[in-house]
């Protein structure tokens, strides 16, 4: 599920490594456009893959359409993976990525009060979950938005009948409860951290704008919904868009209408965030 190389004419792509404090190094995939124009704001995204595959190459192809079509320093992020790294793994790695970028902002031409971060399934809740901490902590970049697609942001639906149609086609509940269980590994359930479950966040006022997006039948679609009606009464600006008769991980079909649609929407959201 890495996924191939990534490579556009149009494109610079480049790695870098950031060592962790046990002397581990972090994988980072930039992409920008070989040609750009003075400081431009950064996505900085997480892979999909359940929390246990995966890598920046996953997404490639969206990856590549968003540097198309939006003009940014997108940072990928090649975060360690459950069950041997479990929650707050990634999450730690999401947050060193984050502040590589600041510390980096000169050499990238990146402007730092433009960052989005986003993902797409478990990358979804890596990006949330860092978004929440960065709110509660008070602390530096202030985040432009949120760009998540069909995300799993509470564990405790896997306790809860799913609705008729949701895994009728790929993913289902029980890959969901297994996923779930690698990435928060053997502690309580009455301590899960809202950073890895965020709709058991007490409250959502102060996120950015969120776009989020899922398809009628992923096992997600009803905490996604719920977690975006709390955005609302929250304050939050908030962009929903569900696809009729679409899985999870439908973007996969890059071809698919409502891949293309998907894409088309989500540049959108993400050209008014990053627009100065």
């Amino acid at each position: 599920m890495a996924g191939t190389a990534i490579a556009d004419e149009a494109l610079n792509v480049a790695e870098h490594q950031v060592v962790r404090p046990d002397g581990t190094k972090l994988r980072l995939v930039v992409i920008r456009p070989c040609a750009p124009g003075g400081q431009l704001p950064v996505v900085l995204h997480c892979h999909p893959g359940g929390w246990m595959l995966g890598a920046p190459e996953t997404s490639g192809p969206t990856l590549v359409d968003i540097a198309r079509n939006v003009q940014c320093v997108i940072v990928s992020v090649d975060y360690r993976l459950a069950p041997e790294h479990p929650f707050p793994a990634a999450h730690d790695d999401m947050m060193a990525a984050l502040r590589w970028v600041q510390s980096q902002a000169k050499d990238l031409d990146a402007d730092t009060n433009r960052i989005i971060l986003a993902g797409e399934s478990a990358g979804a809740n890596i990006a949330l979950g860092v978004a929440l901490r960065l709110r509660d902590e008070g602390d530096d970049p202030t985040i432009a938005g949120l760009s998540l697609v069909y995300g799993p942001l509470d564990d405790r639906t896997t306790t809860q009948p799913a609705h008729p149609h949701a895994g009728a086609i790929g993913l289902g509940a029980d890959h969901m409860r297994f996923a779930w269980a690698s990435y928060l590994g053997d502690g309580p359930a009455d301590a899960v951290s809202p950073y890895a479950s965020p709709a058991r966040a007490e409250n959502l006022a102060g996120l950015p704008s969120v776009f989020l997006a899922m398809g009628a039948i992923d096992p997600v679609i009803d905490e996604n919904l719920a977690f975006a009606q709390r955005l609302i009464r929250d304050g939050v600006p908030t962009t929903l868009h569900v696809f009729a008769g679409a899985p999870h991980g439908f973007d996969r079909w890059a071809a698919a209408d409502v891949t293309v649609n998907l894409r088309n929407l989500r540049n959108q959201h993400l050209n008014r965030c990053i627009a100065p």
